[in-house]
């Protein structure tokens, strides 16, 4: 009979999935396998029974200690116990969060991995939902800002228990409390208020200060995130509270014992704006010049002999700014993101703390390293702009932060970029003087240099977006953006490409070639998710393309490394790379490397398949090609073992048989992020790979019109028939260029039975303009078979497909007056 527990109650807040209940009711007796128990597990066991237990509390310590020493049976039944107590309880957020309060996590780990081990998998399931409940429960009570006001207030409380039970208060709330003790810092502090203190009134600013020393590191941080800020009016009190600090000797490590050190936000660094803005309080600039001054007495900084002026503030930043924009101010992950599914990887991030505008207080997110590295820039970038600093190196340095920043934290990089307003784009690259398309050239200049791919494709897009509006000099802009074409980044290329053939179309110039080539590239997509399969046994081959194809992938097979590496050339729409780790030309490692070259763009994932003969843990072919691909992120060492690709049994014919699915998914995971798995992610993609094939074939046909030579995009421009997103730019690529074959297939397009009327009208008034820029170049069949259709009044069930070819051959008719001289 089902009841309803603690289980039932997680389900109704959406947090947890469907599980059966009861969740704690089936034990060992209903198995073959029994639990016996020898003296000292049946004494531990015994030693639970009395007093008897009856708290959600009480029974889940006693389901930990039965854990401890691995009484299944005892734990279990402790477990059915503590749902039935906990679906009594009147508020069940309130006792979810005193249980987390009241275990450590260790024991609750170690409960959650004994039973994982032992118990059915719902058991072990619903004792992770529980214990990730309670932890959740006790830290939104922790931080409840509603309680940690009424502590801040009850700190001035006359009565000393009060005012004990406020800061232990305060301090389980640790830095998420800061908000409510620096606003008694800015009430109480003598230097930001006039009136002098009472006796209450210093007593609860010592017991501020002291609860503010017992963050530490972290109150630091958060602090520092908090001057990131634009409540300007509370940064006196966040100052102090960071004097508070620098006292009580919490500062993170320097350079010389912190190798992490350039790419965090040191304290001097946010104070020099609060410092030497003229626009900031007296008091904000007081306490902030204060504070440097003691920073560099205690050697945490150090202004080389030279006073403290706002030019050696722009000097100082700019030099931090400078740090922070290169590989090495990209700070070192320090935890991993939790995944959503079991399949999905941990992926590296940073904890960081951020001003969290809707909660009013500085809260803790974990972010991709680079994402952290351009929140800390934007911070420098924005103290800089501040002070004004006006040096063409700063002012670089600056619009190079805010370019990043504009897509950093976006998730689809091409989508935000094609959405942002050009006024956006060009106020985020103006300098001191405005907008300058020599400037933004300078910033893409840099960002290639900087491995900064999304400033990059935003300074591609600004100088074209003003282009459009009004021409701009080619010299000094023409070559960053010429370079831009071999980096490593599919949105750069593609930014650069648009942007050169349409500020600098004219030919001759360096880079031309390079230009036409990316410009095939892009509009050669198919719009499929395609895979290149590597492998010179062609029966694997052919049983890996049919196994991939289920999962929504076209396969193209290769029997060799240089011809994998040509195919990845030639199609952006190569998604996945599968090498077999025995190639006749060229080692795994070595196919990998060279699918890395920059010129390339986006790194592909790479699988290497093992062969079944070296998959053994002992063999050194294996431990060379683990070696080998060691420093490589994107290529991974797998099998081609049927599960992975097909659903298989685990532990056939026993009480435990378990169908398991294919490992695929999870073996992409891995190496390409949960997003490979995600169809609608990928479906959204290859809408982005024809949406740039549609750009690319347009401006092949702008080039076409100013000398270029088309004709190598012939092939290109017969695939985008091919699909409704490029079919008319491709028609109209078609119609440009002087070959036969294009207008071959221009006439076979319009010859077709099976087309729409609007398409057929589009295809015949192609090829009509492709005979009046051209002249007729159809093969002698051709021209055959229009005469056929010009001499038979009818072919077939529609003759209008006929006389709409044929009239475009028909010679102009001349007027009866010439008709008449000529028969004189």
């Amino acid at each position: 009979m089902a009841r309803h527990g603690w289980l039932t109650w997680w389900l109704s807040l959406v947090i947890v999935g469907v599980l059966s209940a009861p969740a704690f009711t089936e034990t060992t007796e209903d198995t073959n396998h029994p639990d016996p128990l020898d003296p000292f597990q049946r004494a531990v066991v015994d030693s639970l029974k009395f007093p008897e237990r009856t708290t959600p509390r009480e029974l889940l310590d006693g389901a930990i200690r039965a854990a401890s020493v691995e009484a299944l049976d005892s734990t279990s039944e402790f477990l059915e116990k503590f749902d039935e107590a906990f679906e009594k309880e009147p508020d069940q957020e309130d006792t979810l969060a005193h249980l987390g309060e009241s275990f450590q996590t260790a024991e609750l780990s170690r409960l959650e991995r004994f039973l994982k081990k032992t118990a059915q998998p719902e058991q072990a399931q619903a004792v992770a939902f529980l214990i990730d409940g309670m932890q959740n429960a006790a830290q939104r009570k922790r931080t409840d800002p509603s309680r940690l006001k009424q502590a801040a207030v009850d700190l001035g409380s006359d009565n000393v228990f009060v005012r004990q039970q406020a800061a232990t208060t305060l301090m389980e709330g640790g830095t998420y409390a800061l908000p409510m003790l620096v606003e008694i810092l800015m009430e109480t502090v003598p230097t930001l208020n006039e009136t002098p203190l009472s006796r209450a009134d210093s007593r609860t600013r010592t017991l501020a200060e002291t609860i503010i020393e017992d963050s530490g590191e972290r109150g630091v941080r958060a602090l520092t995130a908090w001057l990131g800020s634009d409540d300007f009016q509370r940064f006196p009190g966040i100052i102090y509270a960071l004097n508070v600090l620098v006292d009580s000797g919490c500062l993170p490590a320097g350079k010389q014992t912190n190798p992490d050190a350039v790419a965090n936000l040191d304290l001097a660094s946010v104070l020099f704006a609060p410092a030497c803005v003229p626009e900031f309080a007296s008091a904000t600039r007081e306490a902030a010049f204060q504070l440097l001054v003691k920073l560099e007495q205690q050697g945490h900084t150090d202004f080389g002999g030279k006073p403290l002026t706002q030019d050696l503030a722009c000097q100082m930043l700019t030099a931090k700014l400078d740090q922070l924009l290169t590989p090495v101010g990209i700070p070192t992950p320090d935890s991993l993101t939790e995944g959503a599914a079991s399949i999905t990887s941990p992926r590296p991030t940073v904890e960081q703390y951020l001003w969290v505008t809707q909660t009013s207080r500085p809260e803790i997110r974990y972010l991709p390293p680079v994402a952290c590295r351009s929140l800390r820039a934007g911070h420098i970038a924005r103290d800089l702009s501040g002070l004004g600093c006006v040096h063409p190196r700063t002012v670089r340095l600056v619009l190079l932060a805010q370019s990043e920043a504009l897509l950093i934290f976006q998730d689809d990089h091409f989508l935000a970029l094609n959405e942002l307003p050009t006024e956006t784009i060009t106020e985020t690259l103006s300098g001191p003087a405005g907008f300058s398309t020599e400037l933004a050239a300078g910033v893409l200049d840099d960002a290639l240099d900087r491995s900064m791919p999304l400033a990059a494709a935003v300074a591609a897009r600004a100088i074209r977006e003003v282009h459009i509006k009004k021409p701009v000099t080619i010299s000094s802009i023409r070559p960053p953006l010429v370079r831009a074409l071999a980096a490593p980044s599919t949105l750069v290329q593609f930014e650069a490409s648009q942007t050169l053939a349409t500020v600098s179309p004219h030919l001759p110039f360096t880079g031309s070639s390079r230009l036409f080539d990316r410009l095939l590239y892009f509009a050669s997509s198919s719009g499929t998710d395609r895979v290149i399969i590597t492998y010179p046994n062609q029966d694997t081959a052919e049983f890996l393309k049919s196994s991939v194809a289920q999962f929504g992938f076209t396969a193209s097979i290769t029997s060799s490394g240089r011809l994998c590496v040509q195919g990845v050339r030639q199609s952006p729409d190569v998604r996945l790379v599968i090498l077999s780790a025995r190639l006749p030309d060229l080692g795994a490692s070595e196919v990998v490397q060279l699918l890395q070259q920059e010129s390339l763009g986006d790194q592909l994932p790479v699988l290497v398949i093992l062969d079944p003969l070296d998959d053994d843990k002992a063999c050194r072919r294996r431990t060379r090609l683990v070696l080998s691909l060691a420093d490589f992120d994107n290529a991974l060492l797998t099998d081609r073992l049927e599960s992975q690709f097909f659903p298989s049994i685990h532990q056939p014919e026993t009480a435990h048989e378990v169908i398991k699915p294919p490992r695929f998914p999870e073996t992409l995971t891995r190496i390409a992020g949960p997003q490979a798995t995600d169809q609608s992610w990928r479906q959204i993609q290859a809408n982005h790979r024809l949406q740039r094939a549609h750009t690319a074939l347009d401006a092949l046909t702008r080039l076409s019109t100013l000398g270029w030579d088309i004709r190598g995009a012939f092939s290109v421009a017969q695939n985008g028939l091919r699909h409704a997103e490029t079919f008319e730019p491709a028609m109209r690529l078609l119609t440009n260029m002087p070959s036969p074959d294009a207008q071959q297939s221009l006439f076979d397009l319009a010859w077709s039975p099976d087309l729409g009327k609007n398409v057929r009208e589009m295809a015949v008034g192609a090829l009509g303009e492709s005979i009046r820029i051209h002249g007729i170049l159809l093969t002698n069949s051709t021209l055959r078979i229009i005469n056929d259709m010009y001499n038979i009044s009818s072919r077939g069930g529609d003759s209008s497909i006929d006389r709409s070819l044929v009239a475009l051959f028909q010679p102009p008719r001349q007027s009866a007056a010439a008709d008449a001289q000529e028969t004189n």
